[in-house]
């Protein structure tokens, strides 16, 4: 058989496992490979669209200018962390040192420095850890102002991406201009500007060679190279960068070496940049701009607006001096505090305030003149009380009938030392500060009309005000110093309460009007001839009464005020009984020129720290002091009398008792006072639940009116001496001289009429004669009469003033709440009787 000849087919090689593994691997690899460098693409693309770089463009922030009203700077404020400069405004030497030591590439690389990158890692590797970084100028711009500070790839992503967009957005001297505005420097710098100010309290187109390279190498960590927290780390770090320099040829050798051996000299640490000068003043003019001109503090403090002020520096450098003097203050115990507000009253232009007594007055602290809301006791009576009742037909010797009197529902307030007084009228209740009065009037005027003037007055009075309890000033919220300044304008303004303001105009940064130029805004409250008189009735208050510590030698008029301490357990004493003192002080009051209000006493009252004074007397002396000096070499004016003013001084009225008798004949060479019958009913009293919510206000107020009145002083036993403190005796709020009884070598007017020259009461030396009703008992608190003088039963004597003569008959003085006295001279004659002065 023969062979066959078909070729045989060889049998195939078998693929490798391997290989076609790694071709399969390969091939998945491209695949991937060519997917994800699309995916990547696309998420670059997505990412680069979807950041926002505009922040780098935002009008960088500018300081506000303030203005006094003659057009001068008072101070410059902002809260930007920087002060903006353009880069040619540092010096080459500058950006030499910066671009040296942290991205010697910067002009090179478009945002990213791939050299740099692969050199850190190269670091890095080698080391065993992170020695050095690789990030740009670009980047830590990025990264400072875009970013947050998370540590993450996703974050570093962004940041890479943002470094990219940035380059093909700005040149880079904009980018570097940006970098040294916004990078810290440590110390509470921003930029480099505030870090030259800080470091070296110069300019930075002032800074050497050294100087530079200093601050350069701050931002690499600004805790470890520090100069004022670490000097020896900051010199290394600063010869660092001088070496990069001089490897880089930006400096030579020899300044390399000449600049490594200057010192390290640093200016005294830079104080914030606050509203150091009237800061009180700068605060309130930030809190009108928000609340009248709708500006945010942001806005306000860094859009470079120019604000332009009432403040007049005589009056408020006359009112900072005064508090700034601890001798005005002299029963600190720690933490008292006081604000006071000094305005224009035919303006109402906000002329001078000072808010606190903080040695060190921290920016935007808390303003006692403006922010404080305190009941102000007596001080309301004008407002409230007195004021409408001159509005409504009463005239100051109308009369009130004060004796002991339930008003409804349990509410019966008391008079100072539960005294009564019988027959007063309007003038005297007011000057002497008497309660029952007042409530009285208020009840006869009706409360409505009473809180609807104090509403128009501008008092921030609420509904559970609406109660008899409010006559006497306990209101439940409480008002502030501005407050009642404002009020009080009304007086001194011919019957038009001018709105308080202390912004004239707002302009921007390019002199733009921001809102509309303020104008004075007059509302008229009362009929010039009832303004009138209610201001000589409080400048009997200031001659005669309460207020005589806020005496000058020129017209002033006011009302003091006082509200007493609560009447809680941490206030008694081991016996069980009320603590004689304070919670809150007030004074407020006018000259033709000026209306001041005072407020005075502690942030939080407590058994250690509360008032043994009243409103008439440090409140009043701190009136006197920064009036007199803000009105230094001012011509003495008196008060404006309207044209054709006809004194309505009426005396027919009569409330609270409109058939009783008059209080108090004379009987027997003693001079004992007694009443000279029962007084008639009162009117008809409130509903219960009114008169039930008066007595509430009033224990809530914890005015000394509401809670048992208090006296500036403490009166001795009847026929007994007081104590006479250091400086003179602090009087009762009463006025200087008997107010009745026979006067001495001269007429007794009739009651309720003028007065006349003659004897003073309680045995003081002759004084201003009152009016000749016989003689009601009172306190007076002073110091005791002189051995062999007469004393009055319950009370002391009023200070002496001026005139001769000696008490006649049985003279005495109606009591009050307040006022300083000085120990009488002489004295002689007696009273009998006693009586109770109201706190103001």
């Amino acid at each position: 058989m023969e062979p066959s000849h078909e070729t045989q087919q060889q049998p195939k090689k078998k693929a490798s496992p391997f290989k076609i593994i790694l071709l399969l691997l390969g091939s998945v690899l491209a695949v991937v490979g060519l997917g994800g460098l699309g995916w990547g693409i696309q998420t670059y693309r997505q990412m680069y669209a979807g950041t926002d770089i505009s922040l780098l463009d935002k009008e960088p922030a500018r300081s506000t200018f303030f203005y006094d009203r003659s057009g001068a700077v008072i101070t410059e404020l902002t809260n930007a962390r920087m002060e903006y400069m353009l880069l040619n405004h540092f010096p080459k030497i500058m950006l030499d040192a910066v671009t040296a030591v942290e991205d010697a590439r910067f002009y090179e690389h478009h945002g990213l420095d791939y050299q740099g990158i692969a050199r850190a890692f190269y670091q890095n590797l080698k080391s065993g850890y992170t020695v050095e970084g690789g990030s740009t100028i670009t980047q830590q711009l990025a990264k400072t102002m875009l970013l947050t500070p998370e540590q993450t790839y996703r974050r570093k992503l962004k940041e890479a991406v943002a470094s990219l967009k940035i380059e093909d957005t700005y040149s880079k001297d904009q980018i570097l201009e940006k970098y040294l505005n916004y990078i810290y420097f440590g110390e509470g710098a921003w930029g480099l500007q505030r870090a030259a100010e800080t470091y070296f309290g110069k300019d930075a187109s002032q800074l050497t060679l050294a100087e530079s390279a200093l601050l350069a190498g701050i931002p690499k960590s600004p805790t470890n190279y520090s100069p004022v927290k670490k000097p020896e780390a900051s010199k290394e770090r600063r010869n660092l960068v001088l070496s990069l320099m001089a490897e880089q040829g930006r400096i030579t050798p020899a300044q390399r070496d000449e600049a490594m051996k200057e010192e390290i000299r640093l200016a005294a640490p830079a104080a914030q940049q606050t509203a150091k000068i009237y800061p009180s003043y700068i605060d309130h003019v930030i809190n009108e701009a928000s609340q009248k001109y709708g500006l945010t503090e942001q806005q306000i403090l860094s859009s470079g607006l120019h604000i332009h002020t009432n403040l007049d520096p005589k009056v408020q450098q006359a009112a900072e001096e005064v508090y700034r003097n601890p001798d005005f203050f002299p029963e600190d115990k720690g933490g008292l505090q006081s604000g006071i507000v000094l305005m224009e009253p035919q303006t109402g232009a906000v002329l001078g305030i000072v808010g606190s007594r903080n040695p060190d007055p921290k920016f935007r602290e808390f303003n006692y003149a403006t922010q404080n809301e305190r009941q102000p006791g007596s001080t309301l009576k004008p407002l409230l009380v007195y004021a409408p009742a001159l509005a409504a037909g009463f005239g100051p010797r109308d009369q009130i009938y004060d004796t002991e009197t339930d008003f409804g529902g349990g509410y019966t307030p008391m008079n100072y030392r539960k005294q009564f007084h019988g027959w007063v009228t309007l003038e005297e209740a007011l000057v002497e500060s008497y309660n029952i009065p007042a409530v009285a009037l208020l009840k006869e005027i009706g409360i409505d009309q009473g809180l609807e003037f104090g509403r128009k007055a501008g008092l921030p009075l609420q509904e559970a005000d609406r109660t008899l309890g409010i006559a006497l000033g306990g209101m439940s919220k409480g008002t502030s110093p501005l407050q009642m300044a404002q009020a009080y304008t009304m007086f001194a303004n011919n019957g038009n309460l001018a709105k308080a303001y202390a912004i004239r105009k707002i302009t921007d940064a390019q002199g733009n009007l921001v809102g509309r130029e303020t104008q004075p805004v007059l509302e008229p409250m009362l009929e010039p001839g009832a303004a009138y008189t209610m201001t000589k009735m409080l400048e009997k208050v200031v001659t005669e009464g309460t207020g005589r510590s806020a005496r000058m030698d020129r017209p002033v008029a006011g009302k003091t005020g006082t509200t007493q301490l609560p009447d809680t357990p941490e206030f008694k004493d081991r016996w069980g009984n009320q603590i004689d003192g304070s919670k809150d002080a007030w004074f407020v009051g006018y000259t033709p020129e000026l209306v001041a209000a005072v407020w005075l006493g502690y942030e939080k009252t407590n058994k250690d720290h509360y008032l043994t004074t009243t409103g008439g007397k440090y409140p009043a002396s701190l009136f006197k002091e920064v009036v007199s000096r803000a009105l230094k070499d001012v011509p003495v004016t008196a008060f404006s009398r309207p044209e054709k003013y006809r004194a309505y001084a009426g005396g027919r009225k009569r409330i609270n008792g409109e058939n009783a008798p008059k209080y108090a004949e004379r009987t027997g060479e003693s001079g004992t006072a007694k009443a000279a019958g029962t007084p008639a009913a009162p009117a008809a009293a409130p509903a219960p639940q009114e008169a039930a919510a008066a007595a509430a206000a009033g224990a809530q107020a914890q005015t000394p009116e509401a809670a048992g009145a208090k006296g500036e002083a403490r009166p001795a036993a009847a026929g007994g001496a007081a104590k006479e403190p250091a400086g003179g005796q602090p009087g009762a709020e009463g006025t200087a001289a008997a107010k009745e009884g026979a006067a001495a070598g001269g007429a007794s007017p009739p009651a309720g009429g003028d007065t006349a020259a003659g004897a003073g009461a309680d045995g003081t030396g002759a004084g201003e004669a009152g009016p000749a009703a016989g003689t009601g008992g009172g306190t007076a608190e002073g110091t005791a009469p002189p051995a062999g003088s007469g004393s009055t039963a319950g009370s002391e004597p009023p200070p002496q003033t001026a005139g001769g003569g000696t008490g006649a008959g049985s003279s005495t003085q109606p009591g009050g709440d307040e006022a300083d006295a000085q120990a009488p001279e002489a004295a002689a004659g007696t009273a009998a009787g006693t009586g109770t002065g109201a706190t103001p």
